[in-house]
């Protein structure tokens, strides 16, 4: 039934106004009714379905108005079936005489809003049209597609698909070479043409702009001329404007746009007491600040105090109030206003105006203060306070005093006051402030958490505290800041590498802060790749990691015991261990530093002392004397006359040894040692007690330039239960830790034999004291490896 209604409707179907596609409305409503049927017959119809049969249906249908035609059944299904809609395409195009013709049927017909919307072109429809007509030889079907803009296109770099495929066909056809061809020529005389028009059209203008101007010009001189007297004195507004604007921006136009340069000069030197009733005062000048605006009474007074400045070398005869305007203005930009002469007018202003301190703080309370008062005020000119000298002595007081009683500043205004602040006033006072707007800021937070400007200043003001405070003053602002993962960039943006020339007189992490920041931060920002080229331009994901793997490198500069109590901690916890690396680096950094923090260097008699007589002159050397000590009393034990093995041990009465305990063989080892080194004045204890109840199984003591320095030996048999655990544990964290000790110290191990247990086991596979030593080297911390000294003395029997 809807076949031959659709065939009905559209037989003969025209356009019988004789108008255009927008003009006409003879088809309007029988284009509806088809466009209903065509919506039908696509729920009902089965494929194959026939391309010219529907091509038939609307090629000449014609729809009014915009409406949205996705949802439509017949569009929806001609945009979705590429082979019926590139079927009626091969049927609307195939037989066309020209290229006009294919010009009107695409526009009429497939792009224009009147046709039915499923017949739009798609991406892929030029191509198949292309081959459609290469495959039919169809030159003048395929010659319309061919790109023009060849030049433009290949200039940017751009490479066009359906471009490549056509230069491919006309290789393989001559007929469509020369179109091909053809078409490339045309393109370079319209390029030509229009380039030339183009030229003319530019050339046009700019003769048309420069008869204009040579008019001006010569109408200006003649009023010049015919007011001479007038502007002379200084009286013609108009003529001043143009004369201070030829002055400070194109003085070498003068000649050509005035005609006499000492008229010029002439009118600016005199125009002060006409213009000052349009200077404005400093309440003005500083509304005029914070709405980016200037007057021109400005630009006038600074020419004319230019030029007196370059008569006279003065400007005495210039009023205060006019002086207090101009010392506003003398950091605007002008192309011949350079900065030396800025300079020497500034000095003369500042010389007459500022003769005292109060005389420049009244200057900047009018000036300043209104814009600081103003909340819209973005940029007051607080630059005024931070780079003139005339004002340094008011940076202690002011930067304080401001950040104390404008609480409604801008972001820029509190940055750079309290760059002032951080700079030249009282640490305690800036500390006040920092508490005082912390804690009226947290105590208003419930009500005004909405308030954009108000979240501003807690993140200011929190960041503040958190590195000026102490961790427990600033822990609840500390609180409200990590809980927002985006606060790493508040931190990153004081603290990390690409800015920390612009924070420079912030102070910098220490340990606990930088522990802080991973706990709060570490997990929120995981580990990502980080590439080697860096900047402004990185995802925030790279900052962020970035920052958390540099901001431990603060730790170098903090106190070596807080920063390596602080990474202790951090290497025991697995969360950190994409950064534990680099936290063991700065560890054996802070631990050198300790260990040489108290270290001065021999004196010249010390030296002497060492070369003449082998004395001892530091730690180091006394560490070296004990152990080539121990080392002499080793060969003694295994190769000498005396069986000095046999003091450490008891002979029982059925005839057999049964080894020392720890505590003899300690006493008898701190005698030899004792006997050996008393000519080196060196002091040997055994059972030495320190505070805490610490016992050192063996001190070696010695007095170097009137301080006395201690080398701790702690003692351990095989059997010990502790025996890799103690030289770190207890040598080198509880003994050597000693203000006298200079975290040095050796670890004695007696060894007895393999068939006594070693840290309390029995089998352990050790065979010999020197594989003892090994393996509890091996053992230790590569961080404390340059501090402690390992002995095995080997007291077997065997």
């Amino acid at each position: 039934v809807v076949i031959p209604l659709l065939d009905l409707l559209s037989e003969n179907l025209a356009c019988i106004c004789n108008k255009k596609a927008y003009e006409c409305d003879c088809r309007i409503g029988i284009s509806k009714m088809i466009g209903s049927l065509l919506d039908r017959f696509f729920v009902l119809a089965k494929p194959p379905l026939q391309p010219l049969q529907i091509w038939q249906w609307i090629e000449n249908l014609n729809f009014s108005g915009y409406r949205k035609a996705n949802d439509i059944v017949s569009v929806k299904a001609l945009r979705e079936n590429h082979e019926l809609r590139q079927g009626i395409i091969a049927h609307a195009f195939g037989k066309l005489p020209n290229s006009a013709t294919t010009y009107q049927v695409l526009i009429d017909k497939f792009y224009g809003p009147y046709s039915h919307a499923g017949l739009c072109f798609q991406a892929n429809d030029i191509q198949f049209l292309v081959d459609f007509a290469y495959e039919n030889n169809n030159v003048e079907l395929w010659e319309y597609f061919i790109p023009t803009h060849f030049f433009q296109d290949y200039k940017k770099g751009n490479k066009s698909t359906v471009k490549q495929h056509m230069r491919r066909q006309a290789n393989s056809k001559p007929a469509f070479m020369r179109r091909w061809a053809l078409r490339v020529r045309k393109a370079r005389l319209v390029r030509k043409e229009e380039h030339i028009k183009r030229e003319q059209r530019y050339r046009r203008i700019m003769r048309r702009r420069q008869n204009q101007e040579d008019k001006t010009r010569i109408e200006n001189i003649a009023y010049f001329h015919n007011n001479r007297e007038k502007i002379e004195k200084g009286k013609d507004w108009q003529a001043l404007r143009f004369f201070a604007d030829l002055a400070l921006s194109k003085p070498e136009n003068i000649f050509d746009e005035v005609g006499d340069e000492k008229l010029l000069s002439t009118a600016l030197t005199n125009c002060l007491d006409y213009i000052e009733p349009h200077v404005p005062d400093l309440v003005k000048l500083a509304e005029l600040q914070c709405a980016s605006r200037s007057m021109y009474a400005e630009t006038i007074l600074l020419a004319a105090c230019r030029e007196i400045m370059r008569l006279n070398g003065h400007l005495e005869n210039v009023k205060p109030a006019m002086l207090l305007a101009l010392r506003t203005n003398l950091s605007a930009s002008y192309l011949a206003f350079d900065q030396t002469e800025r300079d020497l007018l500034k000095a003369e202003v500042d010389r007459l105006v500022f003769p005292d301190i109060e005389s420049a703080k009244k200057f900047l309370t009018l000036y300043l203060e209104p814009q600081l008062a103003n909340e819209s005020c973005t940029h007051p000119e607080i630059g005024l306070l931070k780079y003139d000298e005339v004002f340094a002595p008011l940076r202690r007081e002011l930067a304080i005093d401001w950040l104390t009683h404008f609480e409604s500043l801008s972001t820029y205004a509190l940055n750079e006051l309290f760059v002032i602040a951080v700079q030249y006033s009282e640490r305690c006072k800036l500390k006040n402030v920092i508490r005082t707007r912390c804690h009226a800021l947290l105590s208003q937070l419930p009500e005004m958490k909405s308030d954009a400007k108000h979240l501003e200043q807690c993140k200011f003001w929190f960041i503040t505290a958190f590195y000026f405070l102490t961790m427990e003053e600033a822990e609840p602002y500390w609180d409200w800041l990590k809980s927002d993962k985006q606060s790493i960039f508040l931190l990153e943006s004081r603290s990390g590498s690409f800015n920390l020339g612009k924070h420079s007189y912030w102070p910098k992490p220490n340990s606990q802060m930088v522990e802080a920041i991973l706990i709060a931060f570490h997990d929120k920002w995981p580990k990502v790749h980080l590439p080697s080229h860096w900047g402004t331009g990185s995802p925030p994901n790279e900052v962020a990691y970035r920052f958390i793997t540099n901001i431990i490198w603060c730790m170098v500069s903090d106190v070596p015991e807080e920063a390596i109590t602080v990474i202790n901690r951090l290497l025991h916890n697995k969360c950190y261990e994409d950064i534990h690396l680099p936290l063991k680096s700065i560890r054996a950094e802070q631990q050198r530093k300790l260990a040489l923090r108290d270290f001065e260097p021999p004196s010249a008699q010390d030296i002497v002392e060492l070369l003449d007589n082998n004395e001892v002159v530091t730690v180091e050397g006394l560490r070296a004397l004990i152990i080539h000590t121990l080392t002499r009393y080793q060969q003694e034990i295994r190769g000498g006359e005396f069986n000095l093995a046999n003091r450490y041990y008891n002979r029982a009465p059925d005839g057999n040894y049964h080894r020392l305990g720890e505590v003899r063989s300690v006493e008898i080892v701190a005698e030899r040692l004792d006997v050996t080194l008393r000519p080196f004045n060196v002091i040997i204890n055994a059972e030495h007690q320190t505070k805490n109840q610490n016992r050192i199984d063996i001190t070696a003591t010695k007095t170097f330039g009137g301080e006395q320095k201690l080398l701790v030996i702690e003692a351990k048999g095989q059997w010990h239960p502790e025996l890799y655990s103690a030289a770190e544990t207890q040598l080198y964290e509880r003994y050597s830790v000693h203000p006298d000790a200079e975290h040095q110290g050796v670890y004695l191990v007696f060894w007895f034999g393999p068939s006594e247990k070693v840290a309390d086991r029995k089998t352990h596979g050790i065979t010999t004291a020197n594989e003892l030593k090994i393996d509890i080297e091996q053992k230790l911390p590569s961080e404390i490896k340059n501090f402690i000294d390992i002995v095995v003395l080997d007291v077997s029997r065997n």
